[in-house]
């Protein structure tokens, strides 16, 4: 494949599948709450919410699969780890969130308040995402093409209606006081991209096979989708931190980043603004929904293959939307204490994908510490570093270390 227009697609697609309701929200309130320790909070929101997901996309390209690189732990660590990683990236946390937050935007724009309305909303955004997710090895078509172009340039737009406001970098909110980078890291948890790379390298595996059939050219094709899609998800996070950073010309007390996002749309256009933003929020969420129902319909096909992927996807549509109306709050509430156990454990994996010396040992040890610090962290013991959200790295890295080790030795 050499053309330039194919892998721009491809990395717009990439782009599309991760860019959802958290990417929207995070990064403009991340700017408005860290003031002057915004590039220290940016710098690590990056690491978790574009170097894991980029780093996951290529882990799962070198190992050919989520479970595969997971079983190099333990096979029953394989299935009870890919099962949990799929249900939370799918409908039990993440994909109930692109209807919710997409909804909130909504009833803001269309003063809807009739709690029917928003059961109405989820079962037609569920129905419509799961008919697209029906074909993931043509997604490139739908969302790398048209949606998340129309996204990139509808952001784009929101941006330059603020440009002529001044940036203002006040002192950083408590949160972000002590532990700016760190406290950056942990909100890239809540995009949930880390660990939605390692269920999107498949999809992606299948839009870039149905391109280029060779094994070998598709790897390098992958590898510059995902460098692509991370460098848009770069550009978009900039836009929407500089948007963050006027916050307080748009409103007071902001609870959320939607809330800095719809003031600012308000602001550009008393009017239509409301619209703009309602429309950005519904893409965004689609976008990602269509790629993680693809993503869950796919791999539990191939776990219980009694069930065809339509009957699977319809089923994670239908428990999405019902836990989609327990409303957007709720849902982020639940998804810190799951996303800082599962995280830990997914960084851990990618990282080692990419180290030769890790063998057996190596996975077994780190895999391990990594669970068992990132339980001893949110029980409040005091691991090094554990007050600023890291107390699993030091244990892990010293666990992979000594697992390189016995790994070296049992080769001798």
């Amino acid at each position: 494949m050499n053309h330039l227009k194919e892998r721009v697609q491809l990395s717009f697609t990439v782009f599309a599948m991760f860019f959802g309701a958290g990417n929207l929200i995070f990064p403009a309130f991340l700017s408005y709450q860290a003031g002057s320790n915004l590039v220290a909070a940016f710098a690590g929101f990056a690491m978790t919410a574009i170097g894991c997901p980029v780093l996951s996309l290529l882990a799962i390209s070198k190992a050919g699969s989520l479970e595969k690189l997971s079983e190099r732990v333990n096979p029953i660590f394989s299935k009870i780890f890919t099962i949990a990683i799929y249900l939370a990236i799918g409908p039990c946390l993440a994909i109930p969130r692109t209807a919710s937050t997409s909804y909130e935007m909504i009833s803001i724009a269309f003063s809807l308040n009739a709690p029917i309305l928003g059961i109405l909303y989820s079962i037609v955004f569920f129905a419509a995402a799961g008919v697209v997710a029906l074909h993931p090895e043509k997604l490139t078509k739908s969302l790398g093409r048209i949606l998340a172009p129309i996204l990139i340039i509808l952001i784009i737009v929101l941006f330059i209606g603020t440009l002529g406001l001044e940036a203002v970098l006040d002192s950083p909110q408590e949160v972000y006081q002590k532990h700016p980078f760190a406290t950056g890291f942990r909100e890239g948890y809540q995009t949930m991209d880390a660990i939605a790379g390692l269920v999107f390298g498949v999809i992606v595996a299948m839009n870039v096979k149905r391109l280029i059939p060779d094994e070998k050219e598709g790897k390098k094709e992958t590898l510059l989708a995902s460098i692509g899609g991370g460098f848009l998800l770069l550009i978009i996070y900039l836009i929407l931190a500089g948007i963050g950073t006027k916050g307080v010309f748009f409103t007071t007390s902001p609870e959320t980043g939607a809330d800095i996002l719809s003031g600012a749309a308000t602001y550009i256009s008393p009017n239509y603004g409301k619209y703009l933003i309602a429309i950005i929020f519904v893409l965004a969420c689609f976008n990602t929904s269509v790629g993680l129902l693809s993503s869950c319909g796919e791999y539990f096909t191939k776990l219980f293959p009694k069930l065809s992927r339509g009957k699977w996807i319809a089923i994670f549509a239908i428990v999405s939307a019902v836990i989609a109306n327990a409303g957007l709050g709720m849902i982020i509430k639940l998804s810190s204490p799951v996303l800082e156990l599962i995280y830990p454990t997914a960084i851990t994996l990618i990282i080692l994908a990419f180290i030769p010396a890790a063998g057996k040992a190596c996975y077994v040890l780190s895999a391990s510490v990594s669970i068992i610090s990132s339980l001893l962290t949110m029980l409040g013991l005091p691991l090094p570093f554990a007050s600023a959200g890291f107390g699993w790295v030091l244990p892990t890295i010293a666990a992979a270390i000594i697992g390189i080790a016995f790994s070296r030795k049992s080769l001798q």
